[in-house]
């Protein structure tokens, strides 16, 4: 089926769009939220949604995320198949938990993600994988044993809570931010001590405050030799530092993402990049825009910065073009690519609000 990620190459991208209209505003396969939502349109998905231009015409269409049910977004066609969903939340950085459904289309990303990894060194084989970071609901612990399953390692998890983290800060609790993050490490120590850890993934922030900890950072350089970074923003000196004195013997690579979008991976540099770090959305399951945020109708030009929007077509879950809280600047693609590609994502803050991103 179209919907499911092919092993090689992606779909083009109108003919996806019209599969998923036709799977997710059918009676026969589509949610309950979603057929019952079109009752309201003015327009038909399945008829009058036939290019990705067309999504123009969802313009109107806001979904509050956060309090829909969210057994109402499972399609009938899943369920009849024996899907196994999960329910996964955003961080909620911006705002009440946005909820989501997923039961094996994001892993069809984490496979293409797995390709990339393979053209980049990353390693793969016998031995442990470690993530430091969220796990509970939220989809990165998710993507992140997929990941380290494909590539044969044994997935080990620290989890850490980051509206608990978020809060400390936005109270200004200090004290109580540097006493989580050592339990963190602590943990991390002692998974280490044992262990055979030959990769890593955590956010750029648990990365920089591992710098600080003499205990654990000589024990994980000697043997890690991958690591994954995402979940928060990063600046230039940031990922030279990771690479360049953190973990100098180690493959790093990032991974832009969030619950809504799903995960896009650092791509191999080329000669005319002007970003050291470019990523790529899976497209056209994740279809990534970035728009003028005073103009959400003005697609910004190569090397302008633009706010994200984000359409998801997979099987199991749909969303309409949705801004993001994310800028970033687009870059021009890669060739014989057909989506978007951008680089230096940062926190939208529109004027008077101030986005605490914390550790994810």
């Amino acid at each position: 089926m179209l919907l499911d990620p092919p092993a090689e190459g992606v779909p083009q991208a109108d003919e996806l769009l019209r599969a998923a209209m036709e799977w997710h505003f059918s009676p026969e396969t589509g949610s309950p939220y979603w057929v019952g939502r079109a009752k309201e349109f003015d327009f038909d998905p399945r008829a009058d949604v036939a290019t990705v231009a067309d999504l123009r015409l969802f313009a109107k269409v806001g979904v509050d995320f956060s309090a829909v049910p969210a057994g109402q977004l499972i399609p009938r066609g899943c369920l009849e198949r024996g899907d196994e969903f999960g329910v996964y939340e955003s961080g909620g950085a911006t705002g009440a938990p946005k909820r989501i459904v997923d039961a094996t289309s994001r892993a069809g990303a984490v496979r293409w993600q797995s390709r990339m990894l393979d053209e980049q060194g990353f390693p793969a084989g016998e031995g442990s994988w470690l993530h430091i970071g969220p796990t509970g609901p939220h989809i990165m612990a998710k993507n992140v044993r997929n990941l380290a399953h494909r590539r044969g390692f044994l997935c080990n998890y620290v989890d850490l809570d980051p509206r608990w983290v978020r809060r400390c800060l936005a109270e200004g609790r200090r004290e109580d931010f540097q006493r989580y993050v050592d339990h963190i490490f602590d943990q991390v120590r002692d998974v280490v001590a044992s262990q055979p850890v030959r990769a890593i993934s955590s956010t750029p922030r648990m990365l920089e405050l591992l710098t600080a900890r003499t205990d654990v950072l000589p024990l994980l350089r000697q043997t890690v030799r991958g690591v994954i970074w995402g979940g928060t923003s990063a600046d230039g000196e940031t990922l030279r530092l990771l690479q360049e004195e953190v973990f100098p013997e180690a493959t790093v690579r990032g991974v832009y993402g969030n619950t809504m979008m799903g995960i896009a991976p650092q791509r191999s540099p080329l000669p005319d990049d002007k970003a050291g770090c470019v990523f790529r959305p899976f497209h056209p399951y994740s279809i990534v825009e970035l728009v003028d945020p005073e103009n959400p109708d003005r697609a910004v030009d190569v090397d302008e910065e633009g706010r994200v929007r984000v359409t998801v077509l997979s099987r199991d879950f749909f969303a309409p073009p949705t801004l993001e809280r994310d800028l970033a600047i687009r870059r021009a693609s890669a060739p014989g690519w057909a989506g978007l590609e951008l680089s230096q994502v940062r926190p939208y803050e529109p004027a008077g609000t101030k986005v605490i991103e914390g550790v994810y």
